[in-house]
């Protein structure tokens, strides 16, 4: 339903906010402007109720007359004073009052503690109010002073009518305000749910959200999807690059162990041919075993997943058994392998793993070096790290095929003439990096090529 999204709630959100804020604005200046216009009536008479009250507590009722009558207060044009005193037994000591008070009879209430001030607004009419203060004394007389003033209602009310007659636009102002704040708001949002639903109905990856000059949080969610899609692009054609790869790696071993098992089933009366076909069987067998195994194992590193025993361990050690298991395999085609191993290299790293690493990394360079060639690998502690050198004389990396080396069953045009799996780098490049370290790699066309291991020691 429309009410329910999001849109129309933070816009509901906005108008209430702005309403809300423009209600509270105009009590607060109510209030104040009220406050301010009795404040203003009660200072006059406050101030003429506790002169009176001084001068007759001091001086006596009758100098309290001639004070009145010598100040004028009484007889001013604009608003004379109404002054009452009263004894405690309610008869009138001293009365001036103005022709406005003669038909208002002041109230004779009953007041609280001496000396303190009571106040009273009478309304008189449409304009006029009349404001009244008593005081008791201590002997229980009162004096009541009082002044005409304007009516508090002649000036509030028109206020009151202005903010009603604003509130409408107040309101309009809000939704529309609202409106246009929630549409602007929600535009990144709108463009992603636009962009996935485009995505969704017609497969597209290349899709992207469009991308503002802004830098607020909602404008990098939006750079954020579009570099998740970019992502989810890039391993969605990874992975359809590798399945082909496997694919086609695995149609010829399979393809193998058919024929060879169609030959073992017409081989009936031949024991021997038999045994043979079941043997290589067995070989292509092993060989779509080790690219599946090689492939979860490199998907596990990759994933964090990867279980590892890790050890204290002296690489240089991993190192001479590599060197050891490849001695016959250098030899047969003449090739040197020299190891520098005279600093200790100490790192905590799972040995079974690392021996992998290493070992590929070692049949790298064999195989890619030419006969009478010759590796090197050095190994020394730097810093924090533990840089391990493996260098060839072999043919080389072109520069386009550097980065897609480490890509699962990549393999450049020089190296499809060779045995393997195309999956040797990705799992080192797997494995060095689920021990918190990287690999990387240096090369030149017919020059050979160079693959540093870096460890944390």
């Amino acid at each position: 339903m429309r009410f329910s999204r999001f849109s129309f709630r933070l816009n509901l959100w906005y108008a209430s906010i702005f309403i809300l804020s423009a209600v509270l604005l105009f009590t607060a200046a109510y209030f104040l402007l009220g406050t301010a216009l009795q404040r203003k009536d009660r200072e006059v008479i406050e101030s003429r109720l506790n002169e009176y009250a001084a001068i007759y507590q001091s001086r006596g009722i009758s100098t309290l007359r001639a004070w009145i009558d010598r100040s004028g207060d009484a007889q001013q044009s604009d608003r004379p004073l109404f002054v009452r005193v009263v004894n405690r037994f309610n008869q009138i000591l001293l009365l001036v009052a103005p022709p406005e008070w003669v038909e208002v009879k002041p109230p004779t209430f009953e007041l609280g503690i001496p000396q303190q001030v009571v106040w009273l607004r009478i309304p008189r009419s449409a304009e006029r109010d009349l404001v009244l203060a008593s005081m008791r004394f201590p002997d229980g007389s009162v004096m009541q002073v009082g002044r005409s003033t304007n009516s508090r209602e002649l000036i509030l009310d028109p206020f009151r009518r202005i903010f009603f007659a604003l509130t409408l636009v107040i309101v309009a102002l809000g939704c529309v305000g609202g409106v246009f704040f929630a549409r602007r708001v929600m535009r990144p949002v709108r463009q992603i749910v636009s962009t996935t639903q485009s995505i969704i109905r017609t497969g597209d990856l290349s899709r992207r959200v469009p991308h503002r000059s802004a830098e607020d949080e909602l404008d990098q969610m939006a750079e954020l999807f579009n570099q998740l899609l970019a992502r989810n692009q890039s391993l969605i054609q990874s992975m359809r690059e590798s399945l082909d790869n496997v694919a086609h790696d695995l149609r010829t071993p399979l393809a193998r162990l058919r024929g060879t098992a169609e030959v073992a089933l017409r081989a009936n009366d031949e024991p021997a041919q038999m045994r043979d076909a079941l043997a290589d069987c067995i070989e292509e067998s092993d060989k779509v075993l080790t690219i599946l195994k090689t492939l979860m194992d490199v998907a596990e590193a990759e994933s964090g997943l990867m279980s590892l025993t890790k050890e204290p361990t002296d690489l240089r050690d991993i190192l001479r058994e590599v060197v050891d298991l490849y001695s016959d395999v250098a030899e047969e085609r003449r090739i040197s392998v020299t190891p520098h191993l005279a600093e200790p290299c100490e790192a905590r790293v799972d040995r079974t793993r690392i021996r992998q690493a290493f070992a590929n990394l070692l049949d790298n360079a064999i195989k890619y070096t030419d006969p009478g060639g010759r590796v090197e690998i050095d190994a020394h502690k730097h810093g924090n790290e533990i840089l391990i050198h493996f260098r060839d004389t072999g043919i080389g990396i072109p520069a386009e095929e550097l980065d897609k080396i480490w890509e699962r069953l990549y393999r450049g045009d020089k190296s499809r003439s060779q045995r393997g799996l195309g999956l040797g780098l990705s799992l080192v490049k797997a494995f060095v990096e689920a021990h918190g370290g990287r690999v990387e790699v240096q090369s030149q066309v017919g020059r050979g090529s160079e693959f540093i291991v870096r460890l944390p020691s």
